[in-house]
Parts: structure tokens; sequence; C-alpha cells
């Protein structure tokens, strides 16, 4: 055969393998043999370059492909470049990110010099980063925000996400696996979808009101009402727009917007309605990038047994295995005294809690009062005890040596505890609790409590943490922290003595029995270890979607507008 004949062969052969190996693996490395079929082949980069970042992630991702270009394939760049072009999706930004000067770069690749294709491959690599770390665990640090926030420092492999992407074509699932998986974070962005598809909200005007609108009623401000309504999509068919009379069917669509917002949905358009419909949106947007911001925060793993608490939207659920089995209302902290973000793992329950008062309330509560009356303690219930445990007459208690004593209620109902206390380890020393203030329950906005989470219905909580219906069923949990039951203990043990006796003095009418009073029933505190292992996270979030419907709470801690501005700078 001649020589150029099987010169050709050969290389026929040697493409046709090529083309089986590539096939299987479009994204794979596209150099055989020195041969880049994808673009141009690796080029060195001068050492001294990259080492003298002060980014230690980009020195090791370029000492691992020993200081040569690694985005030498198109495929590859293109995936990225896209990819950041992309950022918005997740509420963030392509510039931050050099999406222009990168997809500028790779339109002209073909004509560009070994130099500016090192220089392209150095601010792809930062960008890549960068937008890695943003979308993992956000572009800000919590830590660097707020006091009252405890969330685990997210740590992640930036360059093993890399190299995965680039050395095993993982491109999809690994920029997947960096982004919240929880389903929140999925309602965020699509809640964001629905938002931007609404049209530029027209200038409706603001509404300032100063007394409520009631049904039925004329108001000059109903026609901007219902403009508003008819635009959040609350009010389907139209009502006679210019009418200044609150109508059943403008009544309707105003439920349906309070109870989408967390308002009482009574149909009265008080100032919380009204601050909710000045709302534009663009401010919906950015209240729900701001949300998307603080879900990178948070755990990617909650486990599978945990409480949720969404402070702003005073509520908990109790979820396992992915099923909500139980929710309830909670009061939160008031804004002086905010609730913090923090994640946990329950340690144990306490039936009958007394309650230690801590130092803020008694700097800020207790002791201006206790000036004034000395009869506060009583009134509150509060025992002072001095540091031997010692009960310390209120009538000589000075302001000057108040640090010296402890202040405690004892277990009972009216306890600020209530009857039962949910302990977890944190460094703000609160817990989730009952409350003597269970009236609290009926308000649209509950941020009432001093920093701590009192639950609507702490005794059910209590007997789903435990699960154990042979020791601590619900009855059970009911009985131990009621008075009452041990009161009518006594009674039928004293029932029995009586009967003992009687049938004694019957044998023998001169019997003489000492009198014994039974103790007088008080409740003990029973501190109960929880077997399983429950996580909790007490979290912030005021925006989600539902079936395609918006949700919005009042940003009762003002968080949203300060973290959105912070991003964008």
């Amino acid at each position: 055969m001649p020589m150029n004949k099987l010169y050709l062969l050969l290389l026929l052969v040697f493409f046709s393998s090529y083309k089986s190996i590539t096939t299987s693996n479009s994204f794979a490395k596209g150099t055989l043999f020195g041969i880049d079929f994808y673009g141009k082949s690796a080029i060195a980069i001068d050492s001294i370059i990259i080492n003298k970042s002060k980014d230690e992630n980009f020195k090791a991702f370029y000492h691992k492909y020993h200081f040569e270009t690694a985005w030498n394939n198109k495929e590859h760049r293109n995936f990225i470049i896209t990819e950041i072009g992309l950022a918005e999706n997740e509420g963030l930004q392509p510039k931050d990110y050099n999406f222009v000067k990168l997809k500028s770069l790779e339109e002209q690749f073909e004509k560009l010099p070994d130099s500016s294709i090192v220089n392209y491959d150095l601010l792809l690599t930062h960008s890549a980063q960068l937008y890695i770390n943003h979308i993992s665990k956000g572009k800000l640090n919590p830590k660097d925000l707020y006091r009252n926030w405890d969330l685990d420092q997210k740590k992640i492999d930036i360059n093993k996400i890399l190299f995965d992407c680039i050395d095993n074509n993982n491109f999809i699932a690994a920029m997947e696996e960096c982004k919240p998986n929880h389903q929140i974070y999925k309602k965020l962005k699509l809640c964001l979808q629905i938002l931007k598809k609404y049209p530029e909200q027209p200038l409706f005007g603001l509404i300032d009101i100063k007394e409520r609108i009631v049904p039925n009623k004329n108001n000059k401000y109903l026609p901007i009402i219902k403009k508003r309504l008819m635009y959040w999509g609350d009010m389907v068919e139209k009502d006679t727009v210019l009418s200044q009379l609150y109508t059943k069917k403008t009544q309707d669509a105003v439920k349906l917007f309070q109870a989408r917002h967390g308002l009482k949905p009574d149909a009265i358009i008080g100032r919380s309605t009204i601050e909710a419909l000045n709302f534009s949106r663009d401010k919906r947007i950015e209240q729900t990038i701001a949300n998307m911001e603080r879900w990178r925060w948070f755990a990617h793993d909650f486990s599978t047994n945990y409480l949720l608490i969404n402070i702003p939207d005073y509520s908990i659920v109790a979820v396992k295995n992915g099923d909500t089995l139980l929710s309830q209302r909670v009061v939160v902290g008031r804004d002086t005294r905010k609730t913090p973000v923090l994640k946990s793992k329950i340690y144990n329950i306490n039936l009958n809690p007394n309650w230690t008062v801590p130092p803020t309330i008694l700097k800020e509560d207790i002791y201006p009062e206790a000036e004034k009356d000395k009869g506060v303690f009583k009134k509150k219930g509060l025992v002072i005890l001095d540091d031997e445990n010692n009960e310390v007459n209120p009538s000589i208690w000075k302001k000057e040596e108040a640090y010296k004593y402890k202040y405690v209620q004892n277990p009972s109902r009216n306890n600020s505890l209530g009857s039962m206390k949910i302990n977890f380890p944190n460094k703000y020393s609160v817990y989730l609790h009952d409350t003597n203030h269970r009236n609290l329950f009926s308000f649209s906005k509950r941020s009432l409590s001093s920093g701590c989470v009192r639950l609507e219905k702490p005794l059910e909580m209590a007997a789903y943490i435990l699960n154990d219906s042979v020791k601590w069923s619900l009855q059970r949990i009911k009985d131990t922290t009621d008075i009452n039951y041990y009161i009518k203990l006594q009674r039928k043990k004293q029932l029995q003595i009586n009967k003992r006796n009687a049938k004694l003095l019957a044998k023998n009418p001169s019997l003489v029995f000492e009198k014994k009073e039974l103790a007088k029933p008080v409740l003990k505190t029973i501190a109960i270890k929880v077997k399983e292992n429950i996580l909790i996270h007490q979290l912030y979030w005021t925006a989600w979607e539902t079936n395609g419907v918006l949700n919005f709470r009042e940003d009762i801690y003002c968080l949203d507008t300060d973290l959105y501005a912070k991003l964008r700078h």
C-alpha cells in the first residue's frame, strides 16, 4: 500500500476513535496527543503572576493545572458565562462577575493573542470562583451585619467544585448543588420570576389615611385601592373603579389581599393593610432578592427532623422526613428585643419550669418598677433569693444591692414561662415556652416578647417532641402541669385515709388518731431529656410563593431594605 494511502487510513482510524470518545463525553477536555479540537491548546502562565495573588483559592487552582490555562474547552467557557449571565435568577447581578467583558472576550476568542487568552483565563477563573462562593453561602456575611444572628459559617471547597466541573464534565449538577436546595428558596426564585412578569406599576399615588376604611362606607381613596387590588390580581372582576363606595366585591378582594400578607382578613382597611398596598412591584422584587440572600446563609441541609420558625410570619412547623406534622402560631421578640436567628439542637423539655428573670428584663423592667413600688415583686409572683438561696423580704430590697439577688418565679400556670419550656444550646439564653398571656395569639401582629418564642399549643409540641405515648402521652403531660390534678389526687388520698380510719374506729371506738394534714400540692419542675435528634431553625424571611400566589409579611425588624442596598453596593 502506498505510504500516503496508509497515512490516510491511520488518520481516519484515529478520527473515528476520537469521535467515539468525544461522543460519550461531549464536555471532556478536548485534547488528545497534544491536539486541541475545541480551541487552542493550554498556554503556559508565568507563575509569578499567579503567586502574586492574595487569593489562596486562585493560586491553588492554577497550581493544579501546572500554571497553564484551564479554560481551553469552548463549551466549558460558554457554560460558565451563560450561568453568570443568568445570575439575576438567583437575585445576583451578572456585572459583579464581569459578564459583559467575558462575553466580549469569548466572541473574539479565535483572534486573541496568547497574552490576551491568558488574561481571559485568569478573569474567568476569578469570576467563576466568586460566583460559586456567592451562590453557595451568600454575597455578604451575616455576622458582619447582625449581632443577633448565630449561624454556622458555611465552608465550601470552591476549587473542588471547579475541578469536578472541568475534569469530570459535571457542570450542571455541580452548579445546582451549590445553590440552596430547600423548597422555600426554590419558591423565592419562582416568586422573583412571577414579579418580573408584572408590568411596570403605573403611578396610582400613595394612600395616606388617618382613619380606618370600613365596609359599605365612602372613601376618596377607594378608586386607588381598587386599581391596586386589580393590579395584584386580588380583584378579578372589575368593580366600578371610580366609585368611592366600599362594596362587597371590593371587600372580598381586600380579604384575599390581607390573607396573602399575613393580616387578619376582616376587610377593615387599617394602617397595616395600607402599608402593604403602598408597596410597588419593584419594592417587592427588592424584598424577594433580600430574602434569597438570607436563604443562602441558612443551612442547605435542615436534617430529617426539625422545627422551623419563621419570625416575621409568627409561625412554627414541625417537619419530619419531608412532611409537616405540626404547625402553630408563635409570639416573637419585639423590635427592641429581637428573636435571634440561629440553628441549634433540642436537648430537653422542662415541665412546670421556674423562671429566673434575665438581666435585661431586670434592668429595663423590674428594677424601675420596684423603685416606685416594691409590691411589684409580689404582684409578679417573684421570690427574691440571696446567694445561699434564702428568701429575702421585698421590704428590705434596695436598688443599689439589687445585683446581689436572684429573682425567681416558682412553677405555676401563671408563671411567665407557663407550663413548659424547650431548651437548646445558644448564646442568647432564649428558648421556646408557654406563656401566661395566652390572649396574644389572637393578634395578627405578635412581635411582643422579650426575645424568646412563645408557643400557642406548648403541651402538644412537648408531646410531639418527646414522641413517647407510654411515658409521656399528651394527657400525662397535661396532668403533670395541672395543679388541679394534684389537688384531686390529694383529696382522693384523704378520702382513703378517712375511710380507713372510719373502719378502725368502728372496731375500736376508743382509738384516737393524730391529726395530720397532707402537704399542700405544688408543681415541681421535671426535666425530660429529648432522645430524638431534633434540630431547631429560627429563621427570618418575608416573601414566598404558594401555588402561584405571592405571599409577603411585614419586615418587623426592618432588615429587607438595608440588606438589598448592601447587596447592590
